[in-house]
């Protein structure tokens, strides 16, 4: 007897058939808990895809956004999908609730059918996943070119597009607002920040007429101003309205908005441009094409005598060019920019001065009112129509909150394209 019990041969077989026993209910295990993963995996596409559509119908008057989003949940993990319950017990089944007035919740259910697992007595395992979304509000400026450069078959297309933008927004103009700033030499706050403004805007870009410079800077920094996006400053996050610019233009800037002397009057506000583009520019005198700030008209602004002995004849600084009709200025005309580098306030300016130094200005403003926006968290868009020789494209980008923020119209036909994928995207952000 004490022979039988110490005898070890066999023992080792016992072992192994408890440890494979284990061992395969490891790797079935680890088989269940992919195949688990994954059908979870799906079920939370489904249950995003679900809050997504559910928050952005929450103001349409037309559907039901609970019943949308569980339909959506739905199409997206069909029953008997990944190897779940084609139907009844265990089936995929989705549940939506409003949570408040902003916000909509859904949870998806479904059993993952067990393989392996069986032989530990698992035929099921519930799989659950959740998701909340919210529909944000939403402020956009619309800051849109009306140069003379737009005349003709581009201010048609602009104004069909950009209206055609606004119908994105019907069914949420109860709560959202929209703006429009217009800009040429002088800059237009064609209707201030509010909301239901699908038709009033409308008929504000039915108004627009092509005239004038393109004075990009002043109309960046008039959508911040009295009518534009609300001050959200100390906000929390979580609570802010989203802010976004939309902003088009045919061209380069060539105009800016400052304070001049004529005569010895300082403090004159009006704005100076070049004709032409900043790439071919046919700069004129700055004081010839100094124009009022709110309309498209001139101001004839001479400012001679202004100096300090150096104007030439009679106080004035002729051209070289044309004595009788192309007269060029005293630098301190200007009374805020910065003076051209090299030149004291009392020295003639001339054309190939004047040109570069409106165009550097104008883009360098633009752009440093563009980055003041952006430091508020507000999102801009910008839309160019035309070839590189028309537009620069990475001009664009750095005005804009990024390459996914950069469109490019090569003709006019674009526009309508571009301005609907924009304003998909917008409505796409709003909810989260």
């Amino acid at each position: 007897m004490k022979r039988v019990i110490h005898n070890q041969r066999g023992a080792f077989v016992v072992i192994f058939a408890l440890s494979l026993l284990v061992l395969l209910g490891f790797v079935a295990l680890g088989i269940e808990g992919g195949r688990w993963y994954l059908v979870r995996a799906e079920l939370a596409k489904g249950v995003d895809s679900a809050c997504l559509a559910g928050a952005k119908n929450i103001s349409n008057p037309f559907v039901t956004p609970t019943t949308l989003a569980e339909e959506f949940g739905r199409e997206n993990f069909q029953a008997g999908y990944v190897g779940t319950p084609a139907a009844g017990a265990g089936s995929v089944r989705f549940t939506a609730t409003m949570v408040e007035t902003d916000k909509i919740s859904v949870t998806g259910n479904v059993d993952a059918t067990a393989i392996l697992a069986r032989i530990f007595g698992f035929d099921r395992i519930p799989v659950a996943a959740t998701g909340v979304a919210q529909k944000k509000e939403v402020e956009i400026m619309m800051i849109l070119d009306r140069s003379g450069s737009m005349a003709g078959t581009k201010m048609t297309a602009l104004k069909n597009a950009a209206k055609g933008f606004l119908d994105f927004f019907v069914d949420t103009q109860d709560k959202d607002k929209v703006g429009l700033v217009s800009f040429a030499t002088s800059v237009s706050l064609n209707r201030a920040l509010g909301t239901n403004f699908v038709n009033p805007m409308k008929t504000a870009i039915n108004a627009m007429n092509a005239d004038g410079a393109t004075n990009a800077e002043d109309s960046l920094d008039r959508a911040d101003g009295t009518g534009g996006f609300t001050d959200q400053t100390g906000v929390p996050g979580d609570k802010r309205i989203q802010q976004f610019v939309v902003f088009f233009s045919d061209g380069m800037p060539t105009a800016f908005r400052d304070r001049f002397r004529n005569n010895g009057t300082s403090n004159i506000d009006a704005v100076v441009c070049v004709t032409g583009n900043c790439r071919s520019w046919e700069a004129k005198q700055v004081y010839t094409y100094l124009g009022r700030p709110d309309a498209e008209t001139w101001l004839s602004i001479r400012p001679y005598p202004a100096g300090n002995g150096n104007a030439g004849t009679s106080g004035r600084c002729y051209s070289s060019i044309d004595r009788a009709m192309r007269q060029s200025t005293l630098w301190n005309v200007f009374t805020i920019t910065p003076p051209v580098t090299g030149y004291t306030a009392g020295q003639c300016l001339n054309d190939n001065v004047l040109g570069p130094y409106i165009c550097t200005q104008a883009s360098g403003m633009a752009l440093q009112h563009a980055q003041d926006l952006k430091a508020k968290g507000i999102k801009i868009y910008t839309i160019g129509l035309g070839s590189s020789s028309d537009i620069d494209p990475a001009y664009l980008r750095s005005i804009s909150s990024g390459t996914d923020f950069t469109y490019i119209a090569p003709t006019s036909a674009d526009l309508e394209a571009v301005f609907n994928k924009i304003a998909k995207d917008i409505k796409l952000r709003l909810v989260y």
